[in-house]
């Protein structure tokens, strides 16, 4: 068994090192690590060739452009060789020894996925992130009932599964065989959607608490930028169109219910940050909520379907003067908070 973990690089010259020393200090011989030189115009071709003649375990794909990292990373799903395939960001590093246990895990139960723990390093500190499931295998029913709605969002008492690819170790021919792929218009989500559409397809689950990742949270990552640079109507475009994904690949009234609990976890961050962005103009903030919400058929389901047992105080809050149209009133109350 040959598990091959991807990983799309650019720009990537000082972090780089790190992460693949940390492959390099991996044991098993039947790990493949799939680099993909993403037309990178620094040193990074030159590091990942470098680490190759060190380690015949690392391949190297070099794109001439730059395709992005969606592309690149479902290219990286169709060329590698292995029989399962993780994911990595050029910026991370892998844990010491998680991938070889995991191996071992795999190998003895066999599974379509392997989901994990993390680690994430903040400024403040790190924090590890374990599943919201209990250790085991899950099978069929179980996938259905258990792990799948809170792939979709959360529940009363019941955490979301965060997308994020890389605390998970994917069968490779349930995403090649049912053509699964990244939609590129949901960045930074497209990972929500692809492990929704790869659970659908899985008759075997593998939930551990090995960690195998860590994450770090940097002011350049695409999320961060995101806020940075944020624009409301184009968040609130993403925020649309995940929810409807999601909707047309809910079979049952708790996936729909989850769904909308998440859609209103990313309503509250639009409107955290347009206020952030005009903290000085509650007219501003009044007027785009407006016209964003107010006769928006999407939120009024969003509301419709969420359940207000399982949101927090905050979230019920917001919910409800988004809902009444108090645009203003939330406006003062955040900058307030913010302030404070």
């Amino acid at each position: 068994m040959i598990v091959s973990i991807v990983t799309t690089i650019y720009k990537a010259e000082k972090d780089l090192p790190r992460l693949l020393d940390s492959m390099m200090a991996l044991r098993n011989p039947d790990l493949e690590f799939f680099l993909i030189d993403n037309g990178s115009p620094d040193r990074c071709g030159e590091i990942c060739a470098e680490y190759a003649r060190k380690d015949s375990r690392f391949f190297v794909r070099t794109l001439n452009e730059n395709i992005g990292y969606i592309r690149a990373r479902m290219l990286g799903v169709q060329e590698c060789h292995g029989d399962y395939v993780g994911f990595c960001d050029s910026d991370d590093l892998l844990e010491s020894g998680g991938y070889d246990h995991a191996m071992e895990v795999i190998e003895e139960n066999g599974c379509d996925l392997y989901i994990t723990s993390h680690i994430v390093h903040f400024e403040f500190g790190d924090l590890l992130m374990n599943p919201p499931f209990k250790k085991g295998l899950y099978q069929s029913e179980s996938i259905n009932q258990i792990i799948l709605p809170q792939a979709f969002g959360f529940l009363k008492d019941r955490d979301r599964l965060h997308g994020f690819m890389w605390k998970q170790i994917y069968k490779k021919e349930v995403i090649v065989k049912n053509g699964i792929s990244l939609i590129e218009d949901l960045k930074p989500w497209e990972d929500q959607i692809f492990n929704i559409d790869v659970l659908k397809q899985c008759h075997s689950v593998i939930i551990d608490d090995n960690v195998i990742y860590h994450y770090f949270a940097n002011s350049g990552s695409i999320t961060a930028s995101l806020i940075k640079n944020f624009d409301a109507n184009s968040f609130w475009a993403k925020t649309r169109l995940l929810y409807h994904e999601k909707i047309k690949r809910a079979t049952s009234s708790i996936e729909r219910r989850a769904a909308a609990n998440a859609a209103v976890v990313n309503v509250d961050s639009l409107v955290v940050n347009l206020c952030k962005k005009h903290l000085s103009d509650p007219n501003v903030v009044n007027n785009t909520l407006s016209a964003l919400l107010r006769k928006d058929e999407v939120w009024h389901q969003i509301v419709s379907e969420s359940n207000n047992a399982d949101l927090n105080k905050r979230l019920l809050f917001v919910k409800y003067c988004l809902k009444a149209n108090l645009y203003r009133a939330l406006f003062y109350i955040i900058k307030y908070k913010l302030k404070g």
